[in-house]
């Protein structure tokens, strides 16, 4: 064998070695000269152009794929139009190929039909953005034989029920509510189609759960169609009937209402949770996948989220969620996208939306593979839908789907699309209808399935007759996602909220389980100040004074792992701690090799997740929700880098966190932790907005709190799984208190009995000696203790810290007022006068005393830039403080 001489000659041997393992799994011109250089090429094959004519279809052909259903593509790509004049003088020469995993030897003109058909048809494949070989290779392969091969007829049967079943119901709307706004699914019935196609694949691959993330369009035809709900009920949301008996639960429009079902398919039961979303795009994505990870704790769970093209291309937090997915923190083994590509954004072309070619391009920075489907041919769309759920139970990857369709009536049915896009709609007007186009064509090809489809679509009209019929006699029905897990924690208001919840353990318990979480394997040598930090922890755990946050937060976390509950924990450097506070996971110095001490309570594996998240806020709170929503016994926290960040996820703050109960009964613990303490950082590491966050507050829907002490923190993260409510907890959390060496509690302050105390007061003193209460919270407690000692006014200035600041805990406020109505009643934050607690507190203050407020001026930053005037403006709050 002659080696090329120059270049790398390694790189020739590694092609050399995969051409002997696989002819065709090298390059076209590769190939001739391998076959050449050992004289191995058979004779009767004339023009062995196989090779090049898969590599170029499949780099090109998807370029000339017949995609649009309004109109032909005659996009002629040079590299595809060059090989054609090649083979056109030698069509009927003899070439080889390995095509649809298996090799063929046919004439040329023969073979280059088959490949355009394949890649330059109805449905097309972008795979060459695919590193890993195997993969790229296995698509390839599994791609050209579902398409080219006779479809199943199950495919076929139900991609004409799906279709038939969708006009079916549109039509109906059409009739009965010609002034509703429901987003149809005309235009985009095929998507109906993938849906019910992807749902059977699943069950038949063993999956038990699917999630679905879905969007506005077509979304009662999914609800009525795909998953089977009760079509007298969908009539009367659409009525706009006040569907619940609980009125706590103030509802939603029809098409944002989350629906849960079993379906069967044949002896397999698949449960589908359709999540409930706002009007903002894709912010349901990432919750959905947060949700679907949750579920595939206990069982096999398939997410599948559906977009639209502009919301797709437009939105970040496409990136971000896609870079979830690849993940091992929040990984779900593999999401399916369909986007429903109208090529439109209400009324914005895509020239207008986006600079790439296909609305789906961004997937490709993830390497996930992109499926191209013609709408029209709900056929190959079952076909692809199979496929992509095939592509991802075997590599446990996202995968793509670009279904080109249209809108037949705009934006949504009281739109006038003809006012902006009057070429395209004189299109769409002029093109027949999908039920018309398919049933002339399943007429000759699939006659048998479509008499069933076509009585299938008839026994459907009459259930949404009838159903329309008993609307208004329908039961109230709550549109719940959520399990019978969730059955004993009900919507539950103020008052429930402030009753005591025993949250202490044992000491004896605590320390052994305290010093377990502090101890490091023997042979792990772990740097030094790490080693320090354990060794200082477990002390303070044996001697049982001097618990500082970290330490109060682990025992929080270890001791609900110990009771069999999940705790899980993320966020930028969550593991280790913004504030290098935590060293929940401890890494050998010589090795590399972690640990992570806290395992060690667990009473099983993957109990306890620390993770550290993307540099994201939106896309992984988003996610952390929709992992909250699954099992009531386990603690979700997310921890924001710093409190100031939280804006960055607002819409999952707004349209979720806050308002998902009274909207659709989603009920949630999760923790929001943002590190909050004006201490010189400037305007951007110094405020959590506590004022932004209290407004969002009514009737017991969150919970906000700012702990001063570790006991405080401890009791606060057990009872969001020990109390009979689930609610959100914003926690204003710590920063310069994680040092304070007064900031500490003692082992008894979490023991049995104990729990958390909304109010910290002084000790009780001689109550005519007081001349002024102060009330406050957070770390200025801290400076005005020292600034009382200081001004040697212990006995004339009292203390009352609130720990909870919503629900506003009136009882132990007055309790701790009780015998000091005689004082001066101040308010003191470090915030300015318009921010922090006191826009809410003081409403609730002033029903109780005449209090008024010392804070800094009201400004429109959180926080001033520089050092020597936050210190200035400190002392000065400090003086006002103490001027009796």
């Amino acid at each position: 064998m002659n080696i090329p001489i120059g270049g790398d000659s390694q790189f020739f041997m590694d092609l050399y070695a995969r051409y002997r393992r696989d002819r065709f799994s090298v390059p076209a011109d590769w190939l001739v000269y391998f076959e050449g250089m050992e004289g191995g090429r058979p004779e009767a094959v004339v023009a062995d152009l196989g090779p090049e004519l898969l590599d170029r279809y499949r780099r090109f052909g998807h370029l000339e794929a017949q995609l649009d259903p309004l109109a032909a593509n005659t996009c002629s790509h040079p590299a595809l139009a060059t090989l054609r004049e090649k083979i056109s003088a030698r069509a009927a020469d003899l070439c080889r190929l390995r095509f649809g995993g298996e090799e063929r030897s046919l004439p040329l003109g023969e073979a280059e039909r088959l490949v355009r058909n394949a890649y330059a048809g109805s449905a097309t494949l972008e795979a060459e953005h695919l590193v890993d070989d195997a993969q790229r290779a296995w698509l390839n392969a599994h791609f050209e034989a579902a398409v080219t091969a006779p479809a199943a007829r199950p495919i076929v049967a139900g991609a004409l029920q799906a279709v038939l079943e969708a006009d079916e119901f549109e039509s109906f709307m059409r009739v009965k509510f010609p002034t509703k706004k429901r987003f149809g699914a005309e235009g985009s019935e095929s998507s109906i189609a993938f849906l019910m196609q992807a749902l059977r694949s699943a069950a038949g691959a063993g999956i038990d759960n699917v999630v679905i993330g879905g969007m506005h369009r077509g979304r009662l035809a999914t609800l009525a169609v795909a998953l089977r709900k009760n079509p007298a009920v969908l009539a009367g949301e659409l009525k706009g009937r006040d569907f619940s008996s609980n009125p706590a639960f103030t509802g939603d429009v029809p098409y944002h209402l989350g629906y849960s079902t079993e379906l069967a398919f044949g002896e397999k039961g698949l449960k589908v949770d359709l999540m409930p979303h706002p009007s903002h795009l894709m912010v349901v994505a990432p919750v959905a996948l947060g949700y679907g990870r949750a579920v595939a704790r206990n069982a096999s769970a398939l997410p599948l989220l559906m977009h639209t093209d502009a919301a797709f291309a437009g939105q970040g937090v496409t990136m971000e969620l896609m870079q979830l997915g690849g993940l091992k923190g929040y990984g779900n083994g593999g999401t399916i996208h369909l986007v429903v590509n109208n090529r439109i954004g209400f009324t914005t072309l895509p020239s207008e939306g986006r600079t790439s070619r296909y609305c789906t391009d961004v997937a490709k920075a993830v390497e996930a593979p992109v499926l191209h489907v013609n709408g029209d041919d709900p056929v190959t769309v079952g076909k692809v839908a199979a496929l992509a759920v095939a592509w991802r139970n075997a590599f446990g990857r996202d995968v793509v789907i670009d279904l080109v369709c249209y809108r037949r009536y705009g934006h949504n049915e009281l739109d006038e699309p003809r006012f902006t896009q009057p070429l395209m709609w004189n299109a769409i007007d002029t093109h027949p209808p999908l039920r018309q186009a398919i049933t002339a064509r399943a007429a000759d090809e699939f006659p048998a399935e479509l008499a069933e489809a076509e009585q299938a679509a008839a026994l459907f009209r009459e259930t949404l007759r009838e159903g329309f019929e008993t609307a208004d006699s329908v039961m109230p029905n709550d549109p719940l996602i959520q399990d019978q897990a969730w059955a004993g924690f009900a919507i539950r208001h103020e008052e429930q909220l402030l009753a005591p919840v025993m949250t202490g353990l044992d000491v004896e318990r605590l320390r052994q389980v305290g010093i377990a979480i502090s101890t490091l394997p023997d042979d792990m040598k772990a740097n030094v100040k790490v080693e320090r930090f354990h060794a200082q922890r477990a002390e303070t755990i044996r001697t049982g004074e001097g618990i500082n946050f970290a330490t109060a937060e682990a025992l929080a976390f270890a001791t609900l792992v110990a009771e069999g509950r999940s705790v899980r924990l993320s966020g930028q450097d969550a593991v280790r701690g913004t504030f290098t506070q935590r060293h929940l996971a401890v890494h050998d110095a010589a090795t590399g090799r972690t640990c992570k001490p806290i395992e060690q309570a667990a009473v099983r594996p993957g109990q306890i997740e620390i993770v550290n998240s993307p540099l994201s806020e939106y896309g992984v709170l988003g996610f952390e929700y929709g992992h909250s929503l699954v099992d009531p016994q386990a603690l979700v926290v997310w921890e924001a880098q710093f409190g100031d960040f939280l804006n960055g996820a607002q819409i999952v703050v707004d349209q979720y966190i806050v308002s998902a109960e009274a909207k659709w009964q989603l009920r949630s613990g999760l923790v929001i932790a943002l590190p909050h303490g004006l201490e010189g950082q400037g305007p951007d590491h110094s405020s959590a907005r506590i004022e932004r966050i209290a407004q969002l507050y009514a009737s017991g829907n969150l919970v906000i709190a700012q702990p001063t002490t570790p006991a405080s923190l401890f009791h606060l993260l057990r009872r969001q799984v020990l109390a009979p409510w689930r609610k959100p907890l914003f926690l204003i959390a710590p920063k310069a208190m994680l040092r304070m060496r007064a900031a500490t509690s003692a082992l008894t302050e979490i023991g049995e009995g104990t729990g958390f105390r909304p109010v910290l007061a002084d000790p009780p003193t001689a109550s005519e000696r007081v001349r002024r209460v102060i009330l406050c919270s957070g770390k200025v407690a801290y400076a005005l203790e020292e600034a009382r000692e200081v001004a040697c006014l212990q006995d004339a200035v009292a203390l009352v810290r609130i720990e909870q600041i919503a629900p506003f805990p009136e009882a132990a406020v007055r309790a701790a007022l009780a015998g000091l109505g005689g004082a001066e009643m101040v308010w003191c934050q470090e915030e300015p006068g318009n921010q922090g607690a006191w826009p809410f507190l003081s409403q609730h203050l002033k029903a109780i005393a005449d209090v008024r407020l010392i804070a800094r001026p009201a400004t429109s930053v959180s926080a001033g830039g520089s050092i020597e005037r936050h210190e200035r403006e400190q002392a000065q709050l400090m003086a006002r403080a103490m001027d009796l």
